[in-house]
């Protein structure tokens, strides 16, 4: 609510600059051109709000806008100077030719590159979250935060578009500064009805089944292992208890099934399951669930009762949640296709 509220008001600043006698005074539209410099900070928060398992902080939120309070200080001391080294036009900040190079560069470069580079952290850190989903979830469809990296990748495009348009398209008389808003904010306008053609398509991720240091640090899995406390012979009885648990309560038959799940019904920790599973089969949680439905759909199609069931139906009924999973899953783990093993195996 935050991240879009900061677009509404990014909006309400091009929509005042369209006027020829804009509303807002000066300071507040020196303010509105340097929105972006927050809202980027405020989109990464958001995604760290849904791929990592720990509560928001707001003090942590404090030293991701020391851009915007810069940029804002030098403008405003460039505005308000004697010299008026700064100084606004059609809503733009515009710099004389008599300030130093090197500071309008500055100036400049934070509103090109902060945006920029918060825009390629939040999608590093969705990779590193997807890249983390098969540890905890037998299942990434509807949690795998898909629709928000399209949402990075293109504001990205969008953010160089803008960039590039802004800076050449007066010089190459492609637009006047006059409509320069105009453009800019149909534009950022069509995008929000994007965003939310995205979100209204995704499920909330409400669990919180991987741990924190898991998606920050993808090196420190053997690392945590080694301060367990979990010895050899201990994890070896867990692990004999969750192939009996398995083959009696056949858990892998919930198409939801997580490592916290499971770890619940064992009676251990989600850590200990998770390194269990790791050390002792040489797989990942959902390698390891999956290898059991695979299994399933195979004793089915062995079975002459369910000769005239689907192969999709079997697949549901195995735990499985989509068709396009299935078929992948069941490719790499037997390198055939569903098709091709039933007619192999069927009676």
């Amino acid at each position: 609510m935050l991240w879009m509220g900061m677009i509404a008001l990014q909006l309400g600043f091009y929509y005042d600059n369209l006027s020829a006698a804009p509303i807002l005074p000066a300071y507040i539209q020196l303010l509105g051109f340097s929105l972006p410099l927050i809202n980027s900070p405020v989109l990464y928060f958001y995604i760290r709000s849904l791929s990592l398992p720990t509560g928001f902080k707001w003090k942590n939120i404090l030293i991701h806008l020391l851009p915007f309070f810069i940029f804002n200080c030098i403008a405003f001391f460039l505005y308000y100077a004697n010299e008026n080294y700064l100084y606004l036009k059609d809503g733009f900040p515009h710099f004389r030719s008599s300030l130093n190079p090197w500071v309008t560069y500055s100036v400049t470069g934070l509103l090109a590159l902060v945006p920029g580079c918060y825009v390629v952290l939040s999608f590093l850190l969705l990779l590193r979250y997807r890249k983390q989903l098969p540890n905890s979830y037998s299942y990434t469809e509807k949690i795998n935060l898909n629709w928000l990296k399209w949402i990075v990748v293109s504001l990205l495009i969008l953010f160089i578009g803008l960039f590039l348009f802004i800076k050449y398209g007066v010089s190459y008389g492609l637009v006047g500064y006059s409509n320069l808003f105009a453009v800019v904010g149909a534009i950022l306008t069509v995008y929000v009805f994007f965003i939310g053609f995205c979100g209204l398509h995704q499920d909330a991720v409400f669990n919180r089944d991987i741990p924190v240091q898991e998606i920050l640090n993808e090196d420190s899995t053997a690392a945590n292992y080694k301060n367990s406390g979990l010895s050899d012979d201990k994890a070896d009885q867990i692990f004999t208890r969750l192939k009996l648990h398995m083959d009696r309560q056949k858990s892998f038959l919930k198409e939801d099934l997580s490592l916290a799940m499971l770890a619940a019904e064992l009676g251990i920790t989600a850590n200990q399951l998770s390194q269990v599973i790791n050390q002792k089969s040489g797989s990942n949680f959902f390698n390891f669930v999956n290898g059991y439905r695979v299994q399933q759909v195979i004793v089915k199609f062995k079975d002459p009762a369910l000769a005239a069931y689907s192969i999709l139906g079997i697949a549901f009924d195995s735990g499985f949640r989509s068709k396009s999973s299935f078929n992948k899953i069941f490719k790499e783990a037997t390198g055939q296709t569903p098709l091709e093993c039933r007619k192999a195996v069927s009676p």
